[in-house]
């Protein structure tokens, strides 16, 4: 019941952000790790990252169309 809770506020958050194409929440892990996947997100050439306000261990995935 209070997993139930955490979904909706955690889906709350995102309510301010365009609609990702996947959410990473890394839970209670290293900022290291946070930033290595980020880091390697960003080296594709179709996907994008960001973090803007967002707790500092979830990431916003979007694909990125080639021009």
């Amino acid at each position: 019941m209070c997993e139930n809770k955490t979904v909706e506020t955690t889906a709350q958050q995102y309510d301010n952000y365009p609609d990702p194409d996947a959410i990473i929440h890394f839970g209670d892990v290293s900022e290291e790790l946070v930033e290595l996947v980020e880091e390697t997100l960003e080296t594709s050439e179709v996907l994008s990252t960001s973090r803007d306000d967002l707790p500092e261990t979830t990431l916003l995935v979007e694909a990125v169309e080639n021009e």
